[in-house]
């Protein structure tokens, strides 16, 4: 199978980009392309408009890459590991230690800096490499489940970084399975499945399942009634009956909704809920990687527990 697969998009400075997708997507290898660490069979990669097959030097200024499970020398300590990368990274040596203090800081890491890296939590560890990464002052950041091993205040942490660097004009590419921290803090995001991109654009475009045009319908009786009206209804494309609750798939608009309850209530069907589904993230993953797995979620309890 290809890694990657045609992928073909553009992220502009200053966002951050999330790429989804379960195990074996291409979501590390497309992060290992963009860091220059291994070649695509074709095509082209830029980097702040520079070609990265042509100019590798050039680019990798500008790039900081954070792999998954990336190790901190266990016989050094943190302050000592961050400035082998400072020196690495060609900062003269007189300003290195403002450097990595400042990079400490960032990351809430600098009480740490005496610290071993065999001593260290995966959290902790995650952190030093993080301010590693952001040691060069790249314009472009790759990370890969950066937030892995993480407790919830450092992955807020992560989160406040990440977006203070992006209004500096730093565009962030970053690799997770947490879905709900990349809605929380991307501005576009991409997912991938078996090498290829299956959708990509901003938060706010993706969320296109087929729960956007889902309503929500429970009533104490008139079951039959509800169903012939349903029946006759032009905008009802598909219903699933659980219980007394109807999960609608409906086509038409706010005013059409309108007209369906004024409908129902004429019929005297005393309706306790009728609401929109709202899509999540989740619901557009799952809907697009897995079909038949989507079928199932939204004839699941969960949709009645969203309108309670």
């Amino acid at each position: 199978m290809t890694a990657v697969d045609n992928v073909s998009l553009q992220i502009p400075s200053g966002e951050i980009y999330g790429l989804v997708g379960p195990n074996g997507a291409g979501k590390t290898s497309l992060l290992k392309m963009l860091a220059k660490l291994i070649s695509p069979t074709y095509g082209e990669l830029f980097i702040g408009g520079i070609n990265l097959a042509e100019y590798p030097r050039q680019a990798y200024k500008n790039i900081g890459y954070m792999p998954d499970l990336s190790p901190v020398a266990p016989e050094l300590k943190v302050w000592e590991f961050l400035e082998f990368f400072a020196a690495s990274y060609g900062i003269p040596k007189s300003k290195r230690k403002a450097r990595v203090d400042e990079c400490l800081q960032q990351v809430q890491m600098a009480e740490h800096s005496n610290a071993f890296g065999k001593s260290l939590s995966r959290g902790m560890m995650q952190r030093v490499v993080l301010a590693k990464t952001l040691i060069p002052n790249p314009k472009v950041l790759l990370l890969d489940e950066p937030a892995s091993g993480m407790d919830p205040i450092a992955r807020i942490n992560l989160k406040n970084i990440l977006l203070e660097l992006c209004a500096e004009g730093v565009t962030v590419v970053i690799s997770s399975h947490i879905l709900t921290e990349l809605a929380d803090m991307c501005t576009s995001m991409g997912i991938m499945n078996k090498g290829k991109l299956l959708r990509s654009g901003p938060l706010e475009d993706m969320l296109h399942t087929r729960l956007v045009n889902t309503i929500y319908l429970d009533a104490i009786a008139g079951l039959d009634t509800i169903a012939s009206i349903l029946e006759q209804s032009e905008f009802v494309a598909d219903v699933v009956i659980k219980g007394s609750a109807f999960i609608i798939e409906f086509t038409g608009d706010v005013e059409d909704e309108a007209a369906l309850l004024r409908k129902l209530i004429l019929a005297d069907i005393k309706v306790i809920s009728f609401s929109k589904l709202a899509a999540t993230m989740e619901d557009t993953l799952i809907e697009l990687v897995s079909p038949d797995d989507f079928s199932h979620r939204i004839e699941s309890d969960e949709f009645q527990e969203r309108t309670e």
